[in-house]
């Protein structure tokens, strides 16, 4: 298996003065543009698929799909997690769905190809009919997989900075919340949303819309000045509980309930919200009642699937989990509201003689995330689109 683990630097950046300009509007609507987004940021990033918890026992699976491909995470015979393409060598039919457990083997459904939990051909049926086949060559395709403190990670083409360095550079900060321990909350939900993803992502990685787009967070947490934005298209930052209780029943109860999580912070540690962004797509969130991945996944150049998985600490008081019970809900309330805003985006960027006006500077990360396109796919710096049928060698030329 070729190495992963590629060393780039994460580092700090300087805090801007100003902001650049966004994106050019074609480049949320063009089908050519969206398969060289895929190669560039999907298929070379690592994507959480689940965790620890869910892959206890040997054969034990998770299912990833990403558009036009899959994953499975399988735990082998000898206790070792392993990721491969979800497909069988003969046909490519797709192998496995969803999660659960396999057993000793992975059959396919079509021919009855089957293969050990390790990726390894076990048997081919019909043999005679491959009278030269080396089953040695044509075990499962393994892919790229880590774990960090439990949560498992893969990468299909291997590319982009290693997990270790990116959530390393805040190892501090998650070890606070020890999320090795914890447990599927629920089932994850999927959402369809008739947009581009980088609208989708656009949205999650900036606060400037809060206090119109969410007056519920508005009324409860006030971001603080802990944060930080680093190189690669990573950046992290703290909501803190608004010292004001909402008037609201619901978002005043959790208020008050918050130091009921006291004990499992450091003093003065608690108390507080852990948002994390990972370019291309992925949203992972730290509450001291519970752990929530918004995975931002295409499906077309104006329609997006929207994962949301939740994870539990263990051994909640009866306190923690009426604040847990409370937070669900909350996140429902915001992804709807936020489901809104970006499909009336959509609707937006497709007006006619529309000229986009400046980014804020609360907008920085949605700048540098649209500096990392430009940096990877030069064409999208082009006011307009190329003609149809030429952007691919249009972004050859540039590079």
């Amino acid at each position: 298996m070729s190495d992963y683990n590629n060393a780039i630097e994460v580092k700090p950046l300087p805090s801007y003065e100003r902001v650049g300009a966004a994106l050019p509007l074609w480049t949320y609507g063009n089908e050519e543009l969206l398969e060289l987004e895929y190669q560039a940021f999907f298929l070379n990033s690592w994507q959480m698929v689940g965790h620890t918890s869910e892959l206890k026992k040997p054969g034990d699976f998770i299912t990833f799909d990403m558009w036009r491909d899959s994953v499975i995470v399988v735990r082998g015979k000898d206790q070792v997690i392993r990721a491969f393409l979800n497909v069988c060598r003969h046909r490519a039919m797709r192998l496995l769905d969803g999660k659960g457990n396999c057993g000793g083997a992975i059959q396919c459904p079509y021919h009855g190809w089957t293969y050990h939990n390790d990726g390894t051909l076990l048997a081919v049926t019909q043999a005679e009919n491959f009278p030269d086949v080396d089953k040695s060559t044509l075990g499962l395709q393994e892919v790229g997989l880590r774990v960090y403190r439990g949560h498992v990670f893969v990468n299909v083409c291997g590319g982009g900075a290693s997990v270790e360095d990116t959530l390393g550079a805040v190892s501090q900060e998650i070890d606070l919340y020890a999320p090795e321990t914890y447990e599927p909350l629920q089932e994850p939900t999927f959402e369809i949303w008739n947009c581009n993803w980088k609208l989708a992502w656009d949205n999650y990685q900036e606060n400037y819309h809060i206090p119109i787009g969410h007056p519920c967070l508005h009324r409860m947490v006030e971001s603080t000045e802990e944060g930080v934005e680093f190189s690669g298209g990573f950046n992290y930052g703290y909501f803190a509980m608004r010292e004001k209780f909402s008037k609201v029943p619901q978002e005043r109860r959790y208020q008050e309930l918050m130091p009921c999580t006291d004990h499992r912070f450091p003093a003065g540690k608690g108390r507080k919200w852990l948002q994390l962004a990972l370019d291309p797509n992925m949203g992972i969130e730290y509450y001291p009642d519970l752990f929530a991945l918004f995975q931002v996944l295409p499906l077309g150049v104006d329609k997006t699937l929207i994962k949301i998985s939740t994870y539990s600490p263990p051994n909640l008081s009866a306190e923690e989990k009426e604040m847990q019970a409370i937070n669900l809900a909350l996140l429902d309330e915001v992804n709807d509201q936020d489901k809104t805003l970006v499909e009336r985006i959509q609707s937006g960027v497709n007006t006619s003689g529309y000229q986009p006006g400046p980014l804020a500077l609360e907008e920085s990360s949605v700048y540098s995330f649209h500096e990392r396109v430009r940096e990877l796919i030069p064409v999208t710096r082009l006011p307009k689109a190329p003609l149809r049928g030429t952007l691919h060698q249009e972004n050859e030329r540039l590079k």
